[in-house]
Parts: C-alpha cells; sequence; structure tokens
C-alpha cells in the first residue's frame, strides 16, 4: 500500500489510546473514536482521567491557594473545576503514540504527568507559562516506561500536530494542539 494510503487509513481506523496518571495510579484504555465518530461517552471519560488531579487534591485539602483565589474574587466556586473538555487533538497525538508503542512490539500504557491545568494550579507550577495549553485543554506532558525522552520528542514532532517541549531534566515530554514548534529544557 502506498504511504498515502497507509496514513489515510491509519487515521480512518479506531483510535485508542492507553494511558496511566502517574499521580493516581489509574489506568484507562479507551477507544474514542470509531468510525469516523467521536464516541462521546468515552470521549467524556478520557476528559475526566485528564482532570487536574493538583486541584483535585488541593480542593480535598481545602488548600489556602484556592480559598486566596475565590476571597480575591478571581474565581467563583462554579469556575474552580478539576476537569474540562480536552481539545480531541491532542488525544489524536496520544493515539497515534499507543499506535507508534504497538507497531514496534513495546505496547504499554504511556504515563501522563500533567494534562488539564486549572489556572489556579498553572500558577503555582514552576516554569509554566501564562498562557499554557494545558488550561485550555490542550496540552498533555507524559513519558513512556523504557523508552528515552528524546525519542519520545522526535516521534511527536514528526507528526506535526502541535506544539512539541522535551524536558530532559524533567524526564517528561510536552505535547499540544497549538501552532507547530518545538523547544528543549
Amino acid at each position: 500500500m502506498p504511504p498515502a494510503a497507509q496514513r489515510d487509513e491509519f487515521w480512518t481506523r479506531d483510535r485508542t489510546i492507553w494511558v496511566r496518571r502517574t499521580s493516581t495510579g489509574e489506568v484507562i484504555k479507551s477507544t474514542y473514536w470509531r468510525q469516523g465518530q467521536l464516541i462521546q461517552g468515552e470521549y467524556e471519560r478520557l476528559c475526566w482521567f485528564a482532570r487536574d488531579t493538583t486541584l483535585e487534591r488541593r480542593m480535598r485539602d481545602n488548600s489556602p491557594h484556592i480559598r486566596r483565589a475565590l476571597d480575591s474574587g478571581r474565581f467563583t466556586p462554579q469556575q474552580v473545576s478539576q476537569w474540562t473538555m480536552m481539545n480531541p487533538i491532542i488525544f489524536d497525538v496520544h493515539y497515534a503514540i499507543t499506535s507508534w508503542l504497538g507497531w514496534f512490539n513495546m505496547a504499554r500504557p504511556i504515563d501522563w504527568t500533567s494534562a488539564f491545568r486549572h489556572p489556579i494550579t498553572n500558577s503555582i507550577v514552576e516554569g509554566s507559562a501564562r498562557d499554557s495549553w494545558h488550561m485550555r485543554g490542550g496540552a498533555i506532558d507524559a513519558r513512556i516506561p523504557g523508552v528515552p525522552i528524546e525519542q519520545f520528542g522526535r516521534f511527536a514532532q514528526w507528526l506535526g500536530a502541535g506544539g512539541v517541549g522535551v524536558y530532559v531534566g524533567k524526564s517528561f515530554t510536552h505535547t499540544d494542539s497549538g501552532r507547530v514548534r518545538s523547544w528543549r529544557s
């Protein structure tokens, strides 16, 4: 089959991702796209899985960061949510990565270290961008056990789906659904 036909067939297949949240240990394997359609229930399940687990923990612990944000009027209680509807393109990036691992007989979950990030959490994360794609539901920081961060980053760049940052010192690769660009830190 010609490469273009293979590419087209790849994007018309069912899309499944297999991921683990490092902060909670939760694992999900979800087919969120089938027969050219987003499967709403699975998509929402993945959006919940991509939630801001730091904010979730701080809400449970009645964190002063959250109280200050509410007391200052920056946010109403209704605006402090640990999840949002993620941009499906970022799930497509991770579908391609899951498939890439399977192609090389390395099937395993991708470890997500950060996905959606509420502005309260973003403001306390060292080195986070003020206008981070994480706050828009369009970014995921991840690593793959047994795969060098640089190799993960090269594959993500090859996909050409958005931004890719390789954070060697922190041992993760950032992918987002923004404009195509790359960086290394």
